[in-house]
């Protein structure tokens, strides 16, 4: 009697159980479901930045000429053959009298668009008719505006970067989520300006040989490590410098998103102190970005061939993080 009436309670559960798959199968899905299946991708809308000119639609390396308020700037390009529909774009900014063909190949970004597909755009700053702090002695030769000016609507060079993104955009359908900066010398001077004031644009910035400097001007501070490693044992080393002024080329602050940051500097570096490096690496961090410090032990003042590659590899190792 106990097994009949088992055997019966075992069929009752099943029916039940196949009347609840067959009413779930029919079932409508969650409405929430259904619009999160069908939501399109979030588009960034193009910069109104004004310009003329275009990039062309040619594979292989160029330059080529945009013209921003009646003056012609140089831009040179290396465009991957094998890239994907939507390329991430990597700005590449020159150090003192250079220009963009000079970073693209001193820094290795040649072999970096190639081997990943990445467009490379690397414009060309202008012959500026008086020194600065970071040229403190001279005058009319090409470098990067850093100060005091710092408004994207207003500097002439930060204007240039808004044209060659918004050009790269157009031409080769780049990836608006994936633009990464990274700038050698007076180039990476001019990085941290971009990435403070156009910061919710950027997936990374790489710097070399740059850095924070809070001296009256770059020069002023001569503090070299040798082949010693570490931020935290220089300040008790012979040399280090004491300024305490207000920050060049500006000061670091929390910007729309905290994007991952490489710093790479030479511990001998006779130009551009390994101390500003070191003050730059704080000042990130201590605004919340994500930093790795490259010091390169008696390494001088220089962008190593590898660098590019480098600082890719750890740029996109994450995504930046949000506001």
């Amino acid at each position: 009697m106990r097994v009949r009436n088992l055997r019966a309670a075992v069929a009752l559960v099943g029916l039940f159980a196949s009347l609840v798959a067959c009413t779930s199968a029919h079932a409508p899905r969650p409405a929430a479901r259904r619009t999160a299946a069908a939501a399109p991708a979030v588009e960034v809308p193009f910069d109104t930045v004004a310009y003329e000119g275009a990039f062309p639609a040619i594979t292989g390396r160029t330059h080529v000429t945009l013209t921003l308020g009646g003056v012609e700037r140089g831009v040179a390009l290396v465009v991957p053959e094998r890239r994907a529909a939507r390329p991430p774009l990597v700005l590449m900014l020159h150090g003192t009298r250079a220009h963009g063909g000079d970073v693209i190949d001193e820094c290795g970004a040649l072999g970096l668009a190639n081997a990943q597909g990445v467009i490379v755009a690397a414009p060309d700053a202008r012959v500026m008719p008086t020194a600065d702090w970071d040229h403190a002695e001279q005058a009319n030769e090409r470098w990067w505006e850093t100060a005091d000016d710092h408004d994207p609507d207003h500097n002439a060079d930060l204007l240039l970067v808004r044209a060659t993104i918004t050009a790269a955009r157009r031409a080769y359908g780049v990836d608006p989520s994936r633009v990464y900066v990274m700038g050698h010398s007076n180039g990476a001077f001019f990085a941290l300006v971009v990435s403070m004031r156009l910061g919710d644009r950027l997936a990374g910035v790489a710097f070399n040989s740059g850095g924070l400097v809070r001296c009256a001007s770059t020069g002023r501070c001569g503090f070299r490590a040798g082949r010693a490693l570490g931020c935290a044992q220089y300040p008790a080393m012979a040399g280090w410098c004491g300024c305490d002024g207000p920050a060049l080329p500006m000061e670091v602050s929390r910007v729309g998103r905290r994007f991952p940051v490489v710093i790479s500097h030479g511990t001998d570096d006779p130009d551009v102190s390994v101390q500003y490096a070191c003050s730059l690496d704080a000042a990130l961090r201590a605004q919340g970005f994500p930093v790795t410090l490259q010091l390169r032990p008696g390494d001088g003042h220089f962008c190593d061939g590898d660098f590019a590659e480098y600082a890719w590899g750890v740029l996109t190792a994450s995504r930046p993080a949000a506001p």
